[in-house]
Protein backbone atom coordinates (compact mmCIF):
# COMPACT_ATOMS: atom_id res chain seq x y z
CA UNK A 1 0.00 0.00 0.00
CA UNK A 2 3.11 2.31 0.51
CA UNK A 3 4.37 1.92 -3.09
CA UNK A 4 0.99 2.57 -4.33
CA UNK A 5 0.49 5.77 -2.20
CA UNK A 6 3.54 7.12 -3.13
CA UNK A 7 2.43 6.30 -6.71
CA UNK A 8 0.01 8.29 -6.48
CA UNK A 9 1.30 11.08 -5.01
CA UNK A 10 4.62 11.19 -7.66
CA UNK A 11 1.32 11.54 -10.57
CA UNK A 12 -0.46 14.13 -8.54
CA UNK A 13 -3.31 12.35 -6.67
CA UNK A 14 -4.24 11.93 -3.47
CA UNK A 15 -5.00 7.85 -1.60
CA UNK A 16 -8.51 8.62 -0.28
CA UNK A 17 -10.14 6.12 1.14
CA UNK A 18 -12.13 5.19 -1.65
CA UNK A 19 -8.91 3.82 -3.21
CA UNK A 20 -7.68 2.21 -0.82
CA UNK A 21 -10.87 0.20 -0.06
CA UNK A 22 -10.76 -1.08 -3.93
CA UNK A 23 -6.94 -1.53 -3.80
CA UNK A 24 -7.11 -3.77 -0.93
CA UNK A 25 -10.37 -5.81 -2.16
CA UNK A 26 -8.38 -6.28 -4.99
CA UNK A 27 -5.59 -7.89 -3.23
CA UNK A 28 -7.39 -10.76 -2.00
CA UNK A 29 -9.06 -11.70 -5.59
CA UNK A 30 -8.30 -11.76 -9.04
CA UNK A 31 -10.60 -10.95 -12.35
CA UNK A 32 -13.50 -9.11 -10.56
CA UNK A 33 -15.59 -7.19 -12.36
CA UNK A 34 -16.57 -3.75 -11.59
CA UNK A 35 -19.91 -5.05 -10.03
CA UNK A 36 -18.35 -7.81 -8.65
CA UNK A 37 -16.35 -5.75 -6.77
CA UNK A 38 -19.12 -2.82 -6.20
CA UNK A 39 -21.40 -5.30 -4.47
CA UNK A 40 -18.23 -6.84 -1.84
CA UNK A 41 -17.59 -3.39 -0.92
CA UNK A 42 -20.97 -1.38 -0.78
CA UNK A 43 -21.93 -3.13 2.72
CA UNK A 44 -19.12 -1.85 4.84
CA UNK A 45 -18.63 0.76 2.52
CA UNK A 46 -21.90 2.25 1.95
CA UNK A 47 -20.30 5.82 0.44
CA UNK A 48 -18.58 3.96 -2.08
CA UNK A 49 -21.18 4.39 -5.64
CA UNK A 50 -20.46 2.47 -8.74
CA UNK A 51 -19.61 4.99 -10.52
CA UNK A 52 -16.67 5.81 -7.61
CA UNK A 53 -15.73 2.38 -8.33
CA UNK A 54 -15.72 2.17 -12.68
CA UNK A 55 -13.77 6.31 -12.23
CA UNK A 56 -10.90 4.39 -9.51
CA UNK A 57 -10.74 1.00 -11.87
CA UNK A 58 -9.93 3.33 -15.23
CA UNK A 59 -7.49 5.59 -12.43
CA UNK A 60 -6.13 2.82 -11.34
CA UNK A 61 -5.34 0.92 -15.08
CA UNK A 62 -4.00 4.34 -16.20
CA UNK A 63 -1.50 4.29 -13.44
CA UNK A 64 -0.90 0.54 -14.02
CA UNK A 65 -1.68 -0.03 -10.60
CA UNK A 66 -4.63 -2.17 -12.13
CA UNK A 67 -4.51 -4.59 -14.93
CA UNK A 68 -8.11 -4.92 -17.08
CA UNK A 69 -8.75 -8.07 -18.50
CA UNK A 70 -11.68 -8.65 -21.07
CA UNK A 71 -12.35 -12.47 -21.44
CA UNK A 72 -15.23 -11.81 -24.47
CA UNK A 73 -17.68 -11.59 -21.87
CA UNK A 74 -19.14 -8.24 -22.43
CA UNK A 75 -17.68 -6.45 -19.64
CA UNK A 76 -14.06 -6.43 -17.79
CA UNK A 77 -12.75 -8.14 -15.31
CA UNK A 78 -9.94 -6.37 -13.14
CA UNK A 79 -6.68 -7.96 -10.98
CA UNK A 80 -3.50 -5.93 -9.54
CA UNK A 81 -0.90 -5.79 -11.66
CA UNK A 82 2.07 -7.82 -10.71
CA UNK A 83 5.54 -9.17 -12.40
CA UNK A 84 4.41 -12.56 -12.32
CA UNK A 85 3.43 -13.45 -16.19
CA UNK A 86 0.40 -15.59 -15.93
CA UNK A 87 -2.10 -16.81 -18.75
CA UNK A 88 -6.01 -17.43 -18.23
CA UNK A 89 -8.31 -19.79 -19.56
CA UNK A 90 -12.00 -19.38 -19.65
CA UNK A 91 -14.99 -21.57 -19.36
CA UNK A 92 -17.40 -20.49 -22.09
CA UNK A 93 -20.34 -22.68 -20.15
CA UNK A 94 -19.71 -21.09 -16.85
CA UNK A 95 -17.13 -18.04 -17.03
CA UNK A 96 -14.58 -19.41 -14.46
CA UNK A 97 -11.08 -18.25 -15.30
CA UNK A 98 -8.58 -20.35 -14.66
CA UNK A 99 -5.00 -19.10 -14.24
CA UNK A 100 -1.69 -20.96 -15.49
CA UNK A 101 1.97 -20.40 -16.54
CA UNK A 102 3.62 -22.23 -18.97
CA UNK A 103 6.88 -22.01 -20.06
CA UNK A 104 6.17 -23.21 -23.64
CA UNK A 105 3.75 -19.72 -24.21
CA UNK A 106 7.04 -17.86 -22.75
CA UNK A 107 8.89 -19.42 -25.22
CA UNK A 108 6.00 -18.78 -27.96
CA UNK A 109 6.56 -14.85 -27.20
CA UNK A 110 10.45 -14.63 -27.56
CA UNK A 111 10.41 -16.97 -30.74
CA UNK A 112 7.93 -13.99 -32.53
CA UNK A 113 9.99 -11.71 -30.88
CA UNK A 114 12.74 -13.00 -32.77
CA UNK A 115 11.10 -13.55 -36.07
CA UNK A 116 9.57 -10.55 -36.04
CA UNK A 117 11.40 -7.53 -34.31
CA UNK A 118 8.67 -6.94 -31.82
CA UNK A 119 9.40 -6.06 -28.82
CA UNK A 120 6.98 -7.46 -25.93
CA UNK A 121 6.48 -5.32 -22.76
CA UNK A 122 3.47 -7.74 -21.52
CA UNK A 123 2.07 -10.65 -22.88
CA UNK A 124 -0.58 -12.67 -22.03
CA UNK A 125 -2.83 -15.66 -23.77
CA UNK A 126 -6.05 -16.72 -22.99
CA UNK A 127 -7.79 -19.87 -23.92
CA UNK A 128 -11.76 -20.15 -24.37
CA UNK A 129 -13.31 -23.37 -23.76
CA UNK A 130 -14.74 -25.30 -20.98
CA UNK A 131 -13.78 -26.20 -17.34
CA UNK A 132 -13.69 -30.12 -16.46
CA UNK A 133 -16.59 -29.52 -14.75
CA UNK A 134 -18.71 -27.96 -17.38
CA UNK A 135 -17.05 -30.66 -20.04
CA UNK A 136 -17.85 -33.95 -18.13
CA UNK A 137 -14.69 -34.49 -16.69
CA UNK A 138 -14.92 -34.58 -13.24
CA UNK A 139 -13.63 -37.13 -11.18
CA UNK A 140 -10.88 -38.19 -13.81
Amino acid sequence: MVEFEQLLREKGYRLTNQRRVIVRELEGERHLSAEDLYDRVKGPHPELGLSTVYRTLDLLTELGVVRKEDFGEGYSRYELATERVHHHARCRECGRVIEFNEELMEYLALQVERETGFVTDWHEITLHGHCRECAGLTGQ
